[in-house]
């Protein structure tokens, strides 16, 4: 559930296909009596949502408009863990497909189902506390974490969507801006409570069942219980300088082999600079126009005059080592929390607007339908490599009608890659940069065209495959990755396999890329 994508950071959802032995597990098939769901109803605090309420459609949407044909049977607003607790137990004993949902982002559609969907967005409230850790519900949403915390001096290194929520986020790693300095947000998760199959309501953390600390710590959502709130160690919110730079599409070969040496290398880009490269076709409404290249960048190092000059000499060196000035540069200092917002793509929005629209009030921002895939590079791609991307952005377009697709080369290491395989859940700490391949579509688009968009994101995977790691980022989930389990935890599958066998013998949490029990 959590990343940077084309709409920001998206979440990834997790659970596993198959058991251990290659079998596939058993579906719920429970069918609960209306007297049974008044029963859960009557032990609710929160609101238990049925078709033909009318709040129910809007509670049973993901924030992708692609899953609007699944239809849960209810939709629990749970209010505090013990509603979560009375959910769980209910699935259980009804044998009924259960599920968490907080921004609802994963790519898969994960976080819906046709049985329970345990929506924990009204758990939201984030409390800093004195000694610099806050306690965060597992429903708050990225824009008001920056928010909340930012007004009591405080930040939280995570991502950039506004819309995800901190839980999908943490649970499948959390990479964001300020990731090369501080981290990915699982490494900042102190504890968590948590909601295991058997309606245990535990709180974890290093003297507490210290295995179920790790397997939250990047193991992915959804796969060993249902989290209720976190306790996070957060940093100063120091004002931030953001940059941006583009360079013309022909220079685009000598700027990618650039900038990945820059990120890469002991002497380039140092761990307070944070950035992201990426390739774009631009809609012209036919078949024609340019690609685009684009730097952004996030510097948590001085922001003050000096501060500003050193992000500059950053740039100006890599221009010289592309042998191409940028077509234009903007390097600007800004508050903590409002260079968040920019991040959001909310600039010039208050924090209330950058919610959902159909979702919270006030809310401004829309759904979006893409499909994306994901990749690690543990080192910078060859010259082989980087032709094979560009080619499948200019092949992309060339395609009448296609909308908007891009390769989103964002940079790792630093404090990210300080942290063993094994001391987290996350596994993915020898990388240098993950790539995300995102295809753009509108949801009424006629099925030739929606075909031909899925066709043009699984050729692209293919072509760039010889040249990326056969790693994955779980929070890009990628329902049509083949060998998924291993690209999303590596030498860690059997680890989180053991502590599934622990909290949830019985795989109560499962769905399509969930973990089975060892």
């Amino acid at each position: 559930m959590g990343g940077l994508g084309l709409a920001g950071l998206v979440a990834g959802g997790g659970a596993l296909a198959g058991c251990q032995d290659g079998t596939t597990p058993a579906a719920p098939t429970g069918s609960p009596e209306p007297a049974a769901w008044a029963a859960l109803d009557a032990r609710l605090d929160g609101r238990l949502l049925r078709p033909g309420d009318p709040d129910y459609p809007a509670a049973s949407r993901l924030f992708d408009p692609a899953f609007d044909d699944v239809r849960p049977a209810a939709v629990a607003r749970a209010r505090s863990a013990a509603d979560v607790r009375a959910c769980v137990e209910f699935a259980r004993q009804q044998d009924l497909a259960i599920t968490a949902r907080a921004g609802g982002h994963s790519y898969g559609g994960y976080s819906s189902t046709t049985g329970l969907v345990v929506d924990v967005t009204a758990m939201a409230t984030v409390t800093p506390n004195a000694d610099g850790t806050a306690r965060i519900g597992a429903g708050a949403l990225l824009v008001d974490v920056y928010d909340q915390l930012g007004q009591a001096g405080r930040a939280l290194p995570a991502g950039s969507c506004p819309t995800v929520g901190i839980a999908g986020l943490a649970l499948g790693g959390g990479i964001g801006v300020l990731g090369r300095r501080h981290g990915l947000t699982c490494d900042r998760m102190l504890s968590a409570e948590v909601v295991l199959a058997s309606g245990e309501v535990v709180r974890t953390d290093a003297s507490h069942d210290p295995e179920l600390l790790w397997a939250l710590r990047g193991g992915g959502g959804g796969n060993v219980g249902i989290v209720t709130s976190f306790d996070f160690a957060t940093h100063a919110a120091t004002p931030l300088v953001l940059v941006s730079c583009r360079w013309p599409w022909a220079a685009s070969a000598e700027v990618l082999a650039a900038w990945q040496r820059w990120i890469s290398d002991p002497g380039g880009a140092p761990d307070t600079f944070w950035s992201t490269c990426v390739v774009s076709s631009v809609p012209s409404g036919g078949v024609g126009g340019t690609p685009a290249l684009r730097l952004s960048g996030v510097s948590c190092g001085p922001a003050d005059e000096a501060g500003v000059a050193a992000v500059r000499a950053q740039l100006d060196a890599l221009a010289d080592a592309a042998g191409q000035q940028p077509i234009s540069v903007s390097v600007v200092p800004r508050e903590h929390r409002r260079a968040m917002l920019i991040e959001a793509g909310c600039a010039g929005l208050e924090v209330a607007a950058c919610h959902p629209r159909d979702r919270a009030p006030g809310g401004t921002l829309p759904r979006v339908a893409q499909r994306a895939a994901s990749a690690f590079l543990r080192e910078p791609l060859s010259t082989g490599g980087v032709a094979t991307m560009l080619a499948a952005i200019e092949r992309r377009q060339r395609t009448a009608g296609a909308r908007s697709g891009a390769i989103i080369l964002d940079s790792w290491g630093g404090e990210i890659n300080r942290v063993a395989p094994a001391d987290t859940a996350f596994v993915h700490r020898s990388t240098i940069a993950s790539a995300q391949y995102v295809a753009g579509y509108d949801i009424r688009d006629p099925p030739a065209a929606k075909a031909a968009n899925e066709a043009w994101l699984r050729a692209t995977v293919a072509a760039m495959a010889p040249h990326v790691s056969s790693s994955a980022y779980q929070n890009y989930i990628d329902p049509e990755l083949s060998d998924w389990a291993r690209a999303y935890y590596g030498d860690n599958l059997g680890r989180l396999r053991q502590a599934k066998r622990v909290y949830d013998p019985d795989n109560l949490f499962r769905f399509a890329q969930g973990i089975t029990p060892a």
